[in-house]
Order: structure tokens, then C-alpha cells, then sequence
């Protein structure tokens, strides 16, 4: 394969409309959370709140994290239709709900073996302000209820982004993947915390690898069949200026080594393993013109194949934080954020609303 390959469109892409109301401002599938609970039965939680487009103000990214609500839809048929949207959080409840610095713990663990288990994760009050904390919400059902929410201890580290980006280890211990921001260092980096008793208590376990002059984010992990735990971060100099890493542990997560660069440019990343072996990672593709790519490795993530190009009509860059899941064998749904350029309502963009893509890469 020649090392310049242009990027490529698909064949036989199926892009869908997952939840869309043109007063309201929906974002984030990376944030919120993507489940797949059995074939077909896929749960997906984003962020959204009542937006008048005619307001600039009113896309303030500060405004949904705060004033917004964690939203979850569920399709029983692998992405093609959707039941109408329930709600998992209040984020301005939550600043009643859990004080800075109270810690808790669930009082009775959770069977991480059940696929009816989910983790829900985020912060408060917003992941922008320095002092903000990750908490978790359980639910034992599958999504139907959650619990109500826990925040994690500091572990002495003043600021946290939460996003439900966890595995579980062939020995029953949780891992949740979250980025900090410490005090000796005014970027951010992932950091992965622990869970040994089932989800009741958690603790940092290790600090990934950083870098002394932008933030290393957003990480998305997945556990192969070797046992290699596989993370992709997103590095991110500038708003203009952003790709995506690959990095490795071979002892359960206490140590990382480098392994590729997944990207020229690409924003917030999310990582699949296939079940044939594949590592898809699919990103928001912020830099004109404005839409979702992705990229298969089908060596562990030593090198990558020719970019995807699964949507390029974006109508800013306000888009991307994409999640997927491999709904049947080969087909993958990937789910995101997104505004089309020739939306009758604009505002830098069309309607902020959850689309999908069904491909066979």
C-alpha cells in the first residue's frame, strides 16, 4: 500500500438522523456513552439543552455542560430506528447533589460481567472550571434506571474531566479512563483510576504519558485479546491543531509505551475492536471541509490504513465526539455529533443534533 494514500469515501454508507429538535442543542456521544447490551440493543447517552439559535450565546459549550442534561436513546435494531430520549442526569441538580470534595461510595457492588451493567461518568460543575471532579452514575438495567450519583475521591489532583470510557480486566478489576489536570503541569493528561471491589470504591492507579506543551485527552480504551490494554488519546496544541495517538500497557494498566499516530489531523477519538482482530478508530475531522473520518489498523495499531471519509458536508467545526460499536459482525455504527452546511437554520453551522453512520469498513 503506497504511504500517500488519499483519503477515501466508503461504499454503501448509511447515514441516519438519531435525535434531532430544532430548539434544542444535542452534543457529545464521547461524553455521555455508547452501550451495547446485546445484538441489536444498543444504548446511547449525549448531552443536550433547549437552545434558541437565534441567541449566539446560546452555544456556549460552558452552557450545556452546566445548565444541560445527559440524555440516552436506545435502538433494538442496530442503529436504524430509535425510541424516544430519556434523561440520566440533571447537570445543574448535580451541583446541589455533590458538593466539591465530598467523595462517596455505592454500599453494594455491580456484576461488570452482566451486559445490563453500565457505568455513567461526567463532571461537575463543567469540565472547563479547575476545580471540577468526575463522578459516576450505575445502572443495573441496562440504562432503564441509574443510580443516584458518586464522586470519585481527588486522589490529591485539583481537576477532572469524567467520560464513561472503561474495561474490565480478565480479573474482575474496573478500569476507568479519565484526564486530569495535575498541579505541577497546566496541561492535561489521561490518567486511569481502579476499581477492586466491583465498582464500591475507586483509586488512581497510574498516570499516562503527557506532554510539557498542549493536553492529552479524551482517552478511549480497549482491552485485546492478548490482554494488551489499547488507548488512543487526543492531542490537542490548539482548537486548529489536533491528531490522535496510540498508546500500550502490557502489565494491566500501570505502565504505557507509545505505539502509532493514528492521524494527520483529528479531533476527540474513539477506539473499537473488531471482532475479527480489526482496531477502528473514527474521529471528528474539525479543519475544512468539516465532517467524520476514521482510520483500521489491522496489526494492533502498528500502522494504519487509508483515512476514511465517512461525512464531509459539516457546516462548522462544532461537531465529532463520536462513539461506535460493531452492531453485528463487520458492520459498525458510529455515532456523533454533527450540522449540516445546508441546514435551513444556521448559527456557525446548522442544528446541533446525534447522527449516525452504518458502514462495513
Amino acid at each position: 500500500m503506497s504511504r500517500y494514500t488519499k483519503p477515501m469515501k466508503p461504499q454503501h454508507l448509511q447515514h441516519i438522523e438519531i435525535y434531532r429538535k430544532d430548539n434544542e442543542f444535542c452534543s457529545w456521544p464521547f461524553n455521555g456513552g455508547l452501550w451495547r447490551i446485546s445484538e441489536g440493543n444498543i444504548l446511547l447517552a449525549f448531552m443536550n439543552i433547549d437552545c434558541d439559535y437565534q441567541i449566539p450565546g446560546n452555544l456556549n459549550h460552558d452552557r450545556v455542560e452546566t445548565f444541560g442534561r445527559i440524555a440516552a436513546v436506545r435502538t433494538l435494531d442496530g442503529g436504524r430506528s430509535w425510541q424516544e430520549a430519556a434523561q440520566i442526569a440533571d447537570n445543574y441538580k448535580l451541583l446541589d447533589q455533590l458538593p466539591y470534595g465530598k467523595a462517596h461510595t455505592f454500599e453494594e457492588g455491580f456484576d461488570f460481567s452482566d451486559p445490563n451493567t453500565l457505568l455513567e461518568c461526567w463532571c461537575t460543575p463543567n469540565s472547563a472550571v479547575d476545580h471540577a471532579q468526575a463522578w459516576v452514575k450505575m445502572s443495573r438495567d441496562a440504562g432503564a434506571s441509574w443510580s443516584e450519583p458518586v464522586m470519585l475521591p481527588d486522589c490529591g489532583i485539583p481537576r477532572y474531566q469524567g467520560r464513561p470510557s472503561y474495561i474490565v480486566r480478565p480479573d474482575g478489576v474496573v478500569l476507568l479512563f479519565l484526564t486530569a489536570r495535575l498541579r505541577n503541569n497546566p496541561h492535561d493528561r489521561p490518567v486511569v483510576f481502579a476499581s477492586f471491589d466491583d465498582g464500591c470504591n475507586w483509586s488512581l492507579v497510574s498516570l499516562m504519558p503527557r506532554s510539557e506543551e498542549y493536553r492529552m485527552i479524551c482517552p478511549s480504551p480497549v482491552l485485546m485479546k492478548d490482554g494488551v490494554i489499547m488507548v488512543a488519546v487526543r492531542c490537542k496544541p490548539a482548537m486548529v491543531a489536533a491528531w490522535c495517538e496510540l498508546y500500550a500497557s502490557d502489565d494491566g494498566g500501570l505502565t504505557w509505551r507509545f505505539v502509532s499516530r493514528i492521524n494527520d489531523h483529528g479531533d476527540t477519538v474513539h477506539l473499537t475492536l473488531m471482532e475479527d482482530g480489526r482496531l477502528f478508530a473514527v474521529y471528528g475531522f474539525r479543519r475544512p471541509p468539516f465532517g467524520i473520518r476514521a482510520r483500521v489498523s489491522e496489526d494492533n495499531g502498528l500502522s494504519w490504513g487509508p483515512e476514511l471519509i465517512l461525512r464531509d458536508d459539516g457546516g462548522s467545526n462544532d461537531l465529532g465526539y463520536p462513539r461506535a460499536v460493531e452492531t453485528t459482525t463487520g458492520e459498525i455504527l458510529a455515532t456523533y455529533y454533527f450540522n449540516d452546511a445546508m441546514d435551513t437554520i444556521q448559527q456557525r453551522g446548522g442544528v446541533r443534533y446525534i447522527g449516525g453512520t452504518i458502514l462495513r469498513p
